[in-house]
């Protein structure tokens, strides 16, 4: 088995791995857009001969971890040829996604066409490509149904974590399906994303839903930043704001991620239908009767809607790092968000300590740290054997 890290040994986003087994099958794990840094950057360009252009014989196959634009983004400058496997929820909320942007006008057609044909994973179920045997394991982080990948070839197994958690709604589950379904591994493929950031306490989930909903109760109108595709932040808004008397309110695309998320749920925690409003005219009066939390976007119909409530409280519930003048939407992101803005977030990775719980269930011979500005922080890791 060789192990070929294309981009992501000092950045965090735009990770791109190749796995190549001795009889010449190769995969690539992530293909995603670069994120902006507050380090110094890596950013480089993408260029790999089979994947991104044709000098050589095309990959296998490309597997997506999950949805988010730093491990998805540039699937459309993958060959034709090979088969992109992406999760099957995530598959659909990704669609959701990138089909209002194509009726926006901000994709082409021919991209949305592409994320149509992707092929799916599903846990408990196998992949195999050719020969290598890739078993997802769903893990708890910020992007609904991400996946750590087991991969097996030439009698060796490796661990890639993708991006994971163990302090929202889902990361108690994480270490024991490692313990049952990957066991001790010759190598770690880890994110090390904070280990570079600022360092303050970990809220759980359930820590930050309490925190809104003494906002929610001390504030009548509440707008609340945050990734539409964040479930888990959005599941807490709606119990919060529920808890604290006031209408959860959805625009049309949020509605329509929340109405999926609804369908294939097995928890009453994700369940949404009834529990939301759908923003339209007629719910303004109930709005400003009884009040209300938000969620939005950086968008015309965001800007719009607060216009409407401009005593309202503003709650960025998203990484900082967005609010950094590198970041492409910066300028219009800086004119939707007020200087009092109350910050109200918790990281969708994990923090050294997990990563360690990670590295003593499974004993890996060799850590590759990907997705971290910071990968010596790696070398403190000590594994308990």
């Amino acid at each position: 088995m060789q192990i070929i890290i294309h981009r992501g040994t000092h950045q965090i986003g735009g990770c791109v791995t190749e796995i190549r087994s001795q009889k010449g099958t190769r995969i690539a794990i992530d293909i995603g857009k670069n994120l902006p840094s507050m380090y110094k950057k890596e950013n480089i360009e993408l260029d790999v001969a089979g994947l991104t252009n044709n000098s050589e014989k095309p990959f296998d196959a490309v597997i997506i971890t999950h949805y988010h634009g730093d491990h998805i983004g540039l699937y459309n400058k993958i060959l034709k040829e090979i088969p992109i496997y992406i999760g099957d929820v995530s598959k659909e909320i990704y669609k959701i996604i990138q089909e209002s942007l194509e009726f926006a006008n901000i994709i082409p057609k021919k991209d949305l066409e592409i994320i149509k044909e992707f092929k799916t994973y599903k846990i408990p179920n196998k992949l195999k490509i050719n020969d290598i045997l890739i078993t997802p394991i769903e893990v708890d982080h910020s992007a609904f149904n991400a996946h750590m990948l087991k991969i097996e070839c030439d009698g060796k197994t490796l661990l890639h974590t993708g991006d994971f958690r163990l302090h929202g709604q889902r990361g108690k589950s994480v270490i024991p399906a490692l313990e049952k379904y990957v066991g001790k591994v010759d190598c770690l493929i880890c994110e090390g994303t904070t280990l570079s950031r600022e360092k303050e306490p970990t809220l759980t989930e359930f820590q930050l839903q309490n925190k809104a909903q003494q906002i929610f109760k001390d504030n009548k109108y509440n707008f609340v930043f945050c990734s539409c595709t964040n479930i888990d932040r959005l599941a807490a808004l709606k119990e919060a704001s529920i808890k604290a008397g006031r209408l959860f309110v959805c625009d049309i695309i949020q509605a329509k991620i929340l109405d999926y998320i609804d369908s294939i749920a097995r928890s009453d925690y994700y369940k949404f239908q009834g529990k939301y409003k759908k923003y339209s005219n007629k719910i303004i009066s109930d709005m400003t009767k009884k009040g209300f939390v938000m969620p939005i976007r950086n968008n015309n119909f965001s800007r719009k809607i607060m216009q409407m409530f401009p005593e309202s409280k503003f709650i960025y519930s998203n990484w900082l790092g967005y609010l950094n003048p590198e970041f492409e939407e910066y300028k219009t992101l800086q004119e939707l968000v007020p200087n009092d803005y109350i910050y109200l977030h918790t990281s969708g990775h994990a923090d050294l300590e997990s990563i360690k719980m990670v590295c003593e269930t499974i004993e890996p011979e060799v850590i590759i740290p990907i997705h971290s500005e910071q990968p010596e922080v790696f070398k403190t890791i000590r594994i308990k054997k």
